[in-house]
């Protein structure tokens, strides 16, 4: 599916909700690459999200340049890195790929050595390690630190207060080169179509993506997409 034609798709009603889940878990069920990595994540525990934005991360990768920058806020165990980096693998483009976390057990997470499991799940599929500035995304160093990045894609999966998201948003979308999207997690708790069985987010992660963006908010740099489950994204005007 091409960016254009899902954000066509009808998604207001539980009807379009489910009929979009379907048609990206269609597509997941489709591609090998996913499976593998999807069991070893599932089976190891090293990430969560639903299979359905394996597909919907394809579709923005073949959206963006042929050389990509993309940062994820929330690394976790670094599943998502790892399926940017074999999806630009598996279409035939570059990518940088850089990630905040602090790499401990903030924000409830259990305690590991998450230095180490980035490099164990990045070993498995023989993809380059990623930039990792450690930190928190709120801290004034990482913030700096980020400064000079001109991205192709955003990925906020940080923090999930009122306060760290918006300190995400406010820090971070500006980094986003104009055509580039960005991504934020578990928040389509007040969508339209939004349908029992799923998660839909995390309630001020919502509250303060409609504050902010479109299409609840008025913000003229950016383009609201549209959603998959608690993914949504949006194109930086």
């Amino acid at each position: 599916m091409t960016i254009q034609e899902f954000k066509n798709l009808p998604n207001s009603t539980e009807s379009d909700q489910r009929e979009i889940t379907r048609l990206f878990l269609e597509e997941y069920n489709s591609v090998p690459e996913f499976i593998e990595l999807r069991t070893f994540v599932e089976e190891n525990a090293f990430g969560f999200g639903e299979k359905v934005f394996y597909p919907f991360h394809r579709m923005i990768v073949e959206a963006s340049p042929d050389y990509i920058s993309f940062l994820e806020i929330g690394v976790f165990r670094g599943q998502t890195l790892v399926l940017v980096a074999m999806i630009a693998e598996m279409i035939g483009k570059d990518v940088s790929i850089y990630g905040v976390t602090p790499l401990d057990s903030t924000d409830g997470h259990w305690e590991s050595n998450y230095a180490e499991d980035v490099n164990i799940i990045h070993k498995k599929f023989d993809l380059p390690h990623p930039n990792i500035i450690k930190g928190l995304s709120t801290n004034h160093s990482v913030i700096h630190s980020c400064s000079d990045l001109e991205l192709d894609i955003l990925y906020i999966d940080g923090g999930h207060t009122t306060e760290v998201v918006t300190s995400d948003i406010i820090h971070y979308a500006p980094l986003v080169k104009k055509g580039g999207y960005m991504i934020i997690d578990d928040s389509a708790n007040n969508i339209n179509g939004a349908y029992w069985g799923e998660f839909w987010g995390v309630q001020p992660v919502s509250n303060v993506v409609d504050h902010l963006l479109p299409p609840k908010a008025e913000n003229r740099e950016w383009e609201y997409i549209g959603n998959v489950i608690h993914n949504r994204v949006w194109r930086r005007i």
